[in-house]
């Protein structure tokens, strides 16, 4: 009785051996392609430039998804692409406005993408 227990308690091993599966890097067999924020292109970034308003900012990349509650002339733009729970793609822009909504600094960081 014991020998059959044994053998039930072997052979997975045995064939998780023979699979080659790395348990390190196992996942389950699907993970969703995670994307979150502003989908902004190396073009778009080029026609940003100091002293066009806020409605131009608008119209070339659209609205922010937040905006900071205590500075409303502050707009970060983040994007980031995660496949297999790993981080692959990131970018973030911030946008400064003076009092009147033009723009007076761009900060950038990240790849943006050329399509």
């Amino acid at each position: 009785m014991i020998k059959k227990y044994k053998l039930w308690l072997i052979l997975p091993v045995f064939l998780f051996g023979c699979a080659g599966i790395k348990f390190s890097e196992w996942r389950f067999p699907y993970m969703m392609e995670v994307q979150q924020g502003n989908y902004i292109t190396n073009n778009q970034v080029n026609q940003l430039h100091v002293g066009i308003t806020k409605e131009q900012v608008s119209f070339i990349i659209g609205h922010p998804l937040t905006q900071f509650l205590f500075d409303q002339n502050r707009w970060d733009f983040f994007y980031q692409d995660y496949k297999s729970n790993k981080l692959e793609t990131n970018y973030c822009i911030t946008i400064l406005f003076d009092k009147e909504g033009k723009v007076i600094s761009i900060s950038k960081s990240g790849q943006f993408f050329n399509k």
